[in-house]
């Protein structure tokens, strides 16, 4: 029964959470990027709406992957949250005002 006397939380490094923080934000957070762009980008692109929508989507991959690697490019978790979360909300308000 090793198992009962683990100490799970002095276990964990500091490093390990930032790393578990940062995926995190890359998968949600750019996720969040992703679809917010992809809705701006719908509504915003000046072609007819079914050529619109599908180049949106196509570029939401690649701005889900730059907001995945921004996600571990920057010197702390909490910016990487800051900015992605920033960022989607900006793109959310330009929705609301071309919608």
């Amino acid at each position: 029964m090793a198992f009962v006397n683990l100490k799970w939380p002095e276990k964990l490094s500091k490093s390990s959470v930032d790393i578990f923080s940062r995926s995190l934000a890359a998968i949600f957070g750019g996720y969040l990027v992703a679809a917010t762009a992809c809705g701006l980008l719908a509504l915003a692109l000046p072609l007819p709406v079914a050529e619109s929508v599908l180049t949106a989507m196509m570029l939401s991959f690649a701005l889900y992957a730059i907001a995945a690697l921004w996600a571990f490019s920057v010197k702390r978790s909490r910016q990487a949250w800051r900015d992605l979360l920033c960022i989607s909300t900006l793109l959310y308000l330009l929705i609301l005002l071309l919608g």
